[in-house]
């Protein structure tokens, strides 16, 4: 099991904004991901500020995310297609660290999985951090998005301001995209 901690800043871009980045820094590094996001039937993660998912690209990976004041904690587990399947249908995770996070969050409340999340993203080194530009479709909508993650909160945020700027794009707040999923799957169920 893998643990990491993530300072990351977005912003929305509009769809010229993608496009144009997409041309100015064509030939980076991309990869097609789908996040399969997993919860309780009362949504008990969510209210607790934390997100599971399983992310499918040529492996998978169970994630735990935990937001703590600005920094974002992951748990990360490589899992094989059978584990995943198992998931799906028995809403129970595999016995180990994760899953015992998990159960301290929301007892033996079984998961489903609500939703999935399909992203495009380019990326590539950029000033300290990682720059990300993606395009993600859920639930039929289709949002862009500039992701910079640094190594620390006060730096960090200073280069993403500077990034913008130097990259003329036009700040939009941009929530997680689990939660911009989940806003728009409230509002179709």
């Amino acid at each position: 099991m893998q643990k990491s901690v993530e300072v990351e800043f977005k912003t929305l871009l509009s769809k010229e904004e993608y496009e144009r980045l997409m041309k100015q820094f064509e030939g980076n590094r991309m990869d097609l991901q789908t996040n399969h996001y997993f919860d309780t039937s009362r949504f008990s993660l969510k209210a607790l500020d934390a997100s599971l998912r399983v992310r499918e690209r040529e492996s998978l990976e169970l994630t735990l995310k935990r937001k703590k004041g600005y920094i974002i904690q992951e748990l990360n587990l490589p899992i094989s297609k059978e584990v995943f399947e198992e998931i799906k249908t028995t809403g129970i995770l595999p016995e180990g660290e994760l899953k015992n996070e998990v159960d301290n969050l929301i007892g033996n409340q079984k998961i489903n999985n609500f939703l999935s999340l399909s992203t495009l993203r380019m990326f590539f080194s950029y000033n300290n951090g990682v720059l990300f530009i993606d395009k993600s479709q859920y639930l039929g909508i289709t949002d862009y998005e500039l992701e910079y993650e640094a190594k620390s909160y006060h730096a960090g945020k200073k280069e993403f301001v500077q990034i913008i700027n130097e990259l003329g794009i036009q700040y939009r707040k941009s929530e997680k995209k689990v939660k911009r999923a989940y806003n728009a799957y409230k509002r179709i169920s």
